[in-house]
C-alpha cells in the first residue's frame, strides 16, 4: 500500500507523466521560477485547464509583478471581478484568503470594477462557501471570481514561497484537509480563477519523501498515517502569512488597476 502524496500544486502531481496532449513550459524571470501547465480537456485525473506556478522569494517585488502578468493572461477583458477570501481567518495557516482580501481596494474602474468578500467557514456562518460566493457573484453581476485560499504542498522548498494560479476553480479547505464543495464555472455560473499559496505540508507525505530520498526502508503507510492527517506548518507562519497576503493582494490589485505602480498601490494599502 502506498500513500497518495497530498498536494494541491499541479507541478507536484505524479500524474502529469501519464498525460498526453498536455504542455508544460518552465522558465525563470527575475529569480522567480515559472511553470505553466496546460491540461487538455479530455483528461480526467487532473482537472483540465491552465496552472501557472510562481516560485520565488516573497520579500522581493518580482513575485507580485509576475503574478500580475499571469493574471492578465487569463482574466476576462473587463467587467466586475469578485475577489473571495476563503478559509478561517482565526487559524493562521488557513488565513491567507482573508488576509489577502484585506490588501485589496474595492473600486469601480473603466475596465475592471472590484468587489471583495471574506467567506469565513461554514461552521461559523452556517452557509456553504460556494452558496455565499454564488449569491454575491449574482448580486453584482460578476464577470469572474478570483478565489484566494491556502494550499498544501508536498515539498518544504515550496512551502510559503510559491503562488499557484489556475483557471480551473478550487475546492475550499483542501489545503487544510477539510474539503468542501468546489467553486468552479459549473457551480458559480462564471469563470473562477484560483490563487493559492501552500502554507502546510502533509506530515505523512513529507516523512515518506524524506525516507525515500535517504534510501531508507519505508514503513507501513497505514501506521505512518496513524489516526488521521497531520499538517506541518512553519513556526513563523504568522509573519509568513502576512507577507504572502501582501504578495497576492498586490498581484491582484495591480492586474485590476493597471494604471497604478506597485509603490502607489502599497501606499494606498499601507
Amino acid at each position: 500500500m502506498k500513500i497518495q502524496p497530498h498536494s494541491d500544486l499541479a507541478c507536484e502531481s505524479s500524474r502529469l507523466a501519464g498525460i498526453s496532449g498536455g504542455r508544460t513550459v518552465t522558465r525563470t524571470i527575475g529569480g522567480v521560477r515559472i511553470t505553466d501547465i496546460r491540461i487538455p480537456e479530455q483528461e480526467r485525473r487532473i482537472r483540465p485547464g491552465r496552472y501557472i506556478t510562481l516560485e520565488g522569494d516573497p520579500s522581493r517585488n518580482a513575485l507580485p509583478a509576475l503574478l500580475r502578468r499571469a493574471l492578465e493572461q487569463i482574466l476576462p477583458t473587463g467587467g466586475t471581478i469578485l475577489a473571495a477570501g476563503l478559509g478561517n481567518p482565526d487559524i493562521t495557516r488557513d488565513s491567507l484568503g482573508a488576509l489577502a482580501i484585506r490588501r485589496l481596494v474595492p473600486q469601480r474602474g473603466s475596465r475592471y470594477s472590484l468587489a471583495a468578500i471574506e467567506t469565513d467557514v461554514a461552521a461559523r456562518t452556517g452557509i456553504e462557501t460556494v452558496s455565499l460566493v454564488r449569491a454575491a457573484a449574482r448580486e453584482i453581476g460578476a464577470a469572474c471570481v478570483i478565489a484566494v485560499d491556502a494550499l498544501a504542498s508536498r515539498s518544504l522548498d515550496r512551502l510559503c514561497r510559491t503562488v499557484q494560479l489556475a483557471d480551473t476553480g478550487i475546492v475550499p479547505g483542501s489545503g487544510v484537509g477539510n474539503h468542501r464543495r468546489a467553486l468552479t464555472r459549473e457551480t458559480l455560473g462564471v469563470p473562477v480563477l484560483a490563487v493559492g499559496v501552500p502554507t502546510v505540508v502533509d506530515a505523512a507525505t513529507l516523512a515518506l519523501d524524506l525516507l525515500d530520498e535517504a534510501g531508507a526502508d519505508l514503513p507501513d503507510p497505514a501506521a505512518l498515517r496513524g489516526q488521521g492527517s497531520v499538517m506541518v506548518t512553519p513556526r513563523d507562519i504568522d509573519a509568513r502569512a502576512e507577507q504572502l497576503a501582501r504578495v497576492v493582494g498586490f498581484g491582484v490589485g495591480l492586474a485590476l488597476q493597471p494604471s497604478l505602480s506597485l509603490d502607489e498601490l502599497r501606499a494606498l494599502i499601507d
